[in-house]
Order: structure tokens, then sequence, then C-alpha cells
């Protein structure tokens, strides 16, 4: 006589399996959405570099008014980065920096961004440069 179907034993292995493999999937998969929305905070600050130097080419200084440079709520899209501007030296320069908000902030590497009006990317801060790739 044939049997079809499963023990209850095999069942449990099966479980188990599932669980060791999703316990070990799962904290990668965070950490690459996490990875994934990196982009967005480089991106936006890339595009208000841009409107900076529009600015200056068109009046002569920067500007930290959010409305002339396109991003009126002072955050990214998905609202896990928050927006800084410093202006400095009489409106001659600026310091942009994105800082990680909500659940974005469980990225350990690469919670902040900054660029200036040199181009030069995270210089007084701690993360790496690396964060940029």
């Amino acid at each position: 006589m044939v049997r079809f179907g499963f023990s209850l034993l095999e069942m449990l292995i099966v479980v188990l399996l599932l669980g060791i493999l999703s316990a070990i999937a799962y904290p990668s998969y965070q950490q690459y959405v996490l990875r994934s929305y990196r982009a967005e905070a480089i991106t936006a600050l890339l595009a208000i570099a841009n409107r900076q130097e529009q600015l200056l080419a068109d009046f002569g200084e920067y500007s930290a008014d959010l409305h002339k440079l396109g991003v009126p709520a002072g955050e990214t899209a998905s609202g896990r980065y928050r927006l800084q501007i410093e202006l400095l030296a009489n409106n001659q320069a600026y310091r942009l920096q994105m800082t990680a908000q909500g659940p974005q902030q469980q990225d350990n590497q690469c919670r902040r961004y900054s660029l200036n009006q040199l181009g030069q990317r995270n210089s007084e801060l701690t993360e790496p440069i690396s964060c940029w790739h």
C-alpha cells in the first residue's frame, strides 16, 4: 500500500528551514532598502547645488530660501532625509547637508551627506566618501 502526503515531522522540518532562511534573508533585505534610499539624498543634493549655481549666475549670490531652490518641504520626497542649508561669506558660499530621519536612521554607515560650493563631499563629516557611490 502506497501513502501520499507528508508526515508531521517532515512539515516541521520544512517550517524550521523556512524560518532559518527568512531570519538570514530579512536583515539583508532591510539593509538593501536603506542603501537604495541613499541615492535619493545624493540626487537631491546635486540638484540643489545646481540650482544654487544658477542663482549665483542670475543674482550674484546663493540662497537659503527653500522655495527658490525648489524644495518646498525641506526634505526628500520620501521624507527620509532633511535638508539644511548654511550660507557663508556674505552669501558667496554654502554648505548643504542631508540628515537621515525616521526609518533611514537605521543606516549606520551613511546617515549624513554634505556638499559645498566647491563640490567637496562630506568634507566635515565622519561619514566616508564611499557613501556617495
